[in-house]
């Protein structure tokens, strides 16, 4: 990463929160998917979510490497702006803000298509375990309905 500019680093800073954007809008359509009972829908969504995922796994190994470079390995997010380079302070803080707030757009609408999952996995597994309750009841009704024509 030799040669790593602020620019360049921001640059990175901004395709996360594009990214971010583009997960919440996943976990969007995912929520929706579930509440709809669409099980392939939630599927596709999986898929999508599984390759941004990997996409921002890799954008943070290459964010630390030139965090590395610039030489401010370590520095978190909100110390940031404190270490940029003059006349770029107000990008950095607008970069960052805008990141941090992709983060929690992302997070919230993780939590609502996480949550609504749950609540389908319950009505599911209550409908299951009602149906086998139904049909172990059904087959007692038909055992003692049986008559042995033996005696």
């Amino acid at each position: 990463m030799a040669g790593t500019s602020w620019q360049d680093y921001l640059k990175l800073l901004s395709g996360l929160s594009k990214t971010l954007e583009q997960l919440s809008q996943v976990e969007r359509d995912k929520n929706a998917a579930a509440a709809r009972g669409d099980l392939a829908g939630v599927e596709d969504c999986m898929k999508r979510e599984q390759a941004l995922s990997m996409s921002l796994r890799g954008c943070d190994q290459k964010r630390e490497a030139m965090l590395a470079d610039l030489g401010l390995k370590g520095v978190p997010l909100s110390k940031l702006q404190s270490h940029s380079p003059e006349g770029l302070d107000l990008e950095t803080k607008a970069v960052v803000e805008e990141l941090r707030r992709q983060y929690d757009v992302f997070q919230a609408a993780s939590q609502a298509a996480r949550d609504t999952l749950e609540v389908n996995l319950r009505a599911i597994e209550r409908i299951q375990a009602q149906q086998a309750g139904d049909a172990a009841q059904a087959e007692e009704e038909r055992r003692n309905r049986q008559t042995d024509f033996r005696a």
